[in-house]
């Protein structure tokens, strides 16, 4: 079947390890269709068919969002943060979060279901605000490329996040870098560049600074992208950890889907993931399992949506990750997956994108305060 776009029901659009979050969520339920449970056959094979007929296309998108006002995520976030649980968040951020939308398209030479241990699968995700693409990444084979319009995001942070605030005020004078710095005149301007993570993460180190530690984890983040080992140790990981512990239940149906429900115990599944992923602790620095350890102690929910018997959507409350069985609720937060055959984000290397050193990026802001020095 050929590689079709489609356009999702919702906008294409963190970070790295938001990014990243939301993709193990997908891959989690992926995965979780190999389980067994005994009690309801016929839900749990409904809900694995509607996986194998996603995996019959070469491309698969998967459109995360928090779907709650902003002054709901705000509450949320600050009675966590109340309880020890997360960092102080701002008014700010949580209406970032209830804007924002994260769009993450999977990619293969042939059917996702037909990919083997040393295939690996391309990858490319790009992140919004209600408006058009703000940042992006793709991972083609052995290229890594990005791009972010610093303008935009800087005025949909409000200014208050330092690197993003940075990099606006440089892009401001972009069009005065020399011919010579033209990959990082690309970069500051919002276009398709390529980098090697791990250049940066090098140059972050011998340079020092704040920024040693998030280029440190933007390289390893990537090596897992990119290496077809780690991706299916990461599937193998949560299948045989979810075929001890999923339960599959029929939950009707509600706006013109079939409903199921899968319940989990939160702490035994983390604990097996933890261990099983250990592996990948050692071989990725910087990249540790130690959140999985704060996993209550208490079952959690996710209702999957089937349309045609095809997985469509999943719902989480990350409230039950939040808090033990019988504790008292810190609030709901539904966070919301929806699946489609096709690319959301296309799953292609950019045309026309330039190769970007990390010594490029210090020429320009070198060149942008000579020049301000200047009578």
């Amino acid at each position: 079947m050929p590689r079709t776009p489609s356009t999702p029901s919702t906008p294409s659009t963190s970070v790295p390890r938001k990014g990243l979050a939301a993709a193990g969520c997908a891959l989690l339920i992926a995965a979780s269709t190999a389980c067994v449970a005994p009690q309801e056959p016929d839900a749990e094979a409904r809900a694995r068919q509607s996986v194998e007929r996603l995996g019959e296309w070469e491309t698969v998108s998967v459109t995360a969002r928090v779907e709650a006002p902003a002054d709901e995520i705000h509450a949320f976030l600050r009675r966590n943060h109340d309880r020890g649980i997360g960092p102080a968040a701002s008014r700010t951020d949580a209406l970032l979060l209830s804007r924002m939308e994260t769009a993450f398209a999977f990619g293969a030479d042939g059917p996702l279901k037909d990919v083997g241990r040393k295939d690996r699968l391309d990858t490319a995700a790009a992140v919004n605000f209600g408006s058009l693409d703000l940042a992006a990444y793709k991972s083609i084979g052995d290229d890594f490329y990005v791009r972010a319009d610093w303008t935009r995001l800087a005025s949909e942070t409000n200014r208050s996040h330092e690197t993003v605030a940075q990099a606006a005020e440089l892009a401001r004078s972009a069009d005065d870098l020399p011919p010579s710095l033209a990959a990082a005149r690309d970069m500051l301007r919002g276009r398709w560049v390529q980098i090697d993570p791990e250049e940066f993460d090098h140059f972050a180190r011998a340079v020092g600074g704040t920024y040693g530690e998030r280029a440190q984890r933007l390289a390893n983040s990537v090596d897992i992208l990119q290496s077809a080992a780690a991706q299916h140790h990461v599937v193998g990981a949560v299948r045989r950890a979810l075929d001890d512990h999923a339960v599959f239940r029929d939950a009707g149906r509600a706006d013109g889907a079939e409903r199921i429900r899968v319940t989990l115990p939160a702490r035994a599944v983390a604990r097996d993931l933890a261990r099983t992923l250990a592996p990948l602790e050692e071989r990725f620095d910087g990249i540790g399992f130690s959140w999985l350890e704060r996993a209550p102690d208490r079952r959690v929910t996710a209702e999957l949506a089937l349309r045609g018997g095809t997985l469509s959507g999943m719902t989480v409350d990350l409230g039950e990750f939040t808090e033990e069985e019988g504790s008292g609720s810190s609030g709901r937060l539904p966070l919301t997956l929806s699946f489609a055959p096709g690319a959301a984000v296309p799953v292609e290397a950019p045309a026309g994108a330039r190769w970007l050193d990390p010594q490029d990026v210090m020429a320009a802001v070198l060149y942008r305060e000579l020049g301000a020095a200047r009578p």
